[in-house]
């Protein structure tokens, strides 16, 4: 199966991206949704944080509490490869669980969801690198609308990532989603059926 890794940068419009993908025909593997479902009261990561944190990371309805878990890892180096370490061998074993439904299903390409794509190492698993890019000052407009996020707690999640710009570097696409709704739409779309013409001409 040919693997696409999508990855970017927080709030660059990723999840938009993937949701033009599935209109035009493609299976997409979320794992930050695979995260959640890992993550849910009882579930194997939501135990895990609960026994490297404690219960003050527990909301009332027994839910994690992910900003505070967010605000931890993102100003603690050490904490944020605790949760890598332990979160993406989980993550990735169900990956491969659902590619080998979409491969069942006779899928020929999987775009797999990836926020931390090159971080993890994840790069080395797939075929194409794709990246989702918006230029730093709608990033944090997005990030603050979409969160609730102080200017200086933005800067500080965008930060916390490694720049856009190495990212961009080992891309092999670039989706710049700075333009309007159907633009990108229409980008995506070229981007999606070129990759199916290239892959079918060999």
């Amino acid at each position: 199966m040919y693997k696409i890794g999508l990855t970017g940068g927080i709030a660059c419009g990723k999840s938009t991206v993937c949701s033009f993908l599935r209109q035009a025909g493609a299976a997409v593997i979320d794992t930050d949704q695979i995260a959640h479902s890992l993550s849910l009261p009882g579930e194997i990561l939501w135990q895990a944080y609960v026994d490297h944190f404690g219960k003050i990371i527990i909301n009332n309805d027994k839910s994690l509490n992910r900003r505070m878990i967010g605000n931890i890892v993102f100003a603690d180096n050490k904490e944020k490869k605790w949760i890598n370490d332990t979160s993406h061998p989980l993550i990735m074993n169900e990956v491969k669980r659902q590619m080998e439904e979409l491969e069942g299903n006779k899928e020929k390409i999987a775009v797999i969801d990836v926020p931390l794509l090159f971080e993890t190492g994840w790069d080395k698993f797939v075929d194409e690198k794709w990246v989702v890019y918006i230029n730093k000052r709608v990033q944090i407009e997005r990030l603050r609308r979409r969160n609730g996020y102080s200017f200086a707690e933005a800067k500080r999640r965008i930060k916390a990532q490694m720049p856009l710009k190495y990212k961009m570097e080992r891309a092999d696409q670039v989706i710049d989603t700075s333009h309007g709704i159907e633009t990108n739409k229409k980008r995506v779309f070229r981007l999606w059926f070129s990759l199916l013409k290239r892959l079918e001409n060999g």
